[in-house]
């Protein structure tokens, strides 16, 4: 709904045409916890992961644009086991509509000359690791264009986490199974379901629609407090508010009752909520 919205003569001119969805990232490396030797061997990686990411067509839609990310990867040990050098790190990515991962315990082996490569017969516990959050990324923000769209890539999110629990690289992927399950899990549903209309009711209050922003915004306080009130601790919930306190409080702003709920829902960011009410 939201591109629906931004370039409607646009989509409906293309709606029978396929396009690719492309995934920009810029990926920054923190080797600091590595000798100096370690981390001279890493100096191409941030290079190698955005060329993987960046040159590669994730999924057709007919939704052509750039899903612009920033990954940031600590690197914090590096062993030798048997023939293969593993490397421990924790792992970032944000995009710019606000969908959020942080995976504390990225495991894999990496030298200088190993291949990023896309078509693969074995588990790599490097690349599918990208890919995954590629596709968790991209299915969240298929989602803001309509209803449960990123359904699919979720799936495909789900399938490279069941190979890495069943590989021999097996240390994270019982968590990342857990994060699919908890986004793509019923009582998140409602969350997923009003994406559309909270960039709707953004784009509408950029236009100085601000009464029709608040129609929509309506429908997104209902969706929230839905998932609320059966799993007040929803990590996808939490997420959302973390990304998105700001722009709720302009939506609701001199709404006393609404942002009273959402003070309720989104203590953290409780102050944000009272310095717009009237």
């Amino acid at each position: 709904m939201k591109r629906l919205t931004y370039a409607l003569s646009i989509i409906l001119a293309l709606a029978l045409t396929v396009h690719s969805q492309v995934l920009k990232v810029n990926v920054t490396l923190d080797p600091t916890n590595l000798p100096t030797d370690e981390v001279n061997k890493l100096a191409d990686f941030p290079d190698k992961v955005e060329q993987y990411i960046n040159s590669y067509e994730w999924v057709e839609d007919v939704y052509e644009y750039d899903v612009n990310c920033n990954v940031r990867i600590i690197i914090q040990s590096v062993q030798q086991k048997s023939h293969e050098k593993l490397y421990l790190a924790q792992f970032v990515i944000t995009s710019e509509s606000g969908e959020y991962f942080y995976d504390k315990t990225w495991e894999f082996p990496y030298d200088q000359g190993t291949p990023f490569s896309h078509f693969k017969g074995q588990f790599d516990p490097l690349t599918h690791f990208l890919d995954f959050y590629a596709y968790m990324i991209l299915a969240g923000e298929l989602d803001t264009n309509d209803y449960l769209k990123g359904n699919p890539l979720y799936e495909k999110a789900r399938d490279i986490a069941n190979r890495g629990q069943l590989s021999r690289y097996p240390r994270g992927w019982t968590y990342r199974m857990n994060l699919v399950f908890a986004i793509t899990d019923a009582r998140t549903r409602p969350l997923r379901e009003i994406k559309p209309d909270f960039f709707e009711a953004l784009y509408l209050l950029d236009e100085g629609k601000r009464g029709e922003a608040y129609a929509y915004a309506k429908k997104v306080l209902e969706g929230l407090k839905k998932v609320y009130k059966v799993q007040p601790n929803n990590l996808y919930l939490q997420y959302f508010f973390n990304s998105h306190y700001q722009e709720l409080a302009d939506l609701f702003r001199g709404h006393n009752a609404d942002l009273n709920q959402l003070i309720e829902m989104d203590s953290r960011h409780r102050q944000a909520y009272r310095d717009v009410m009237e």
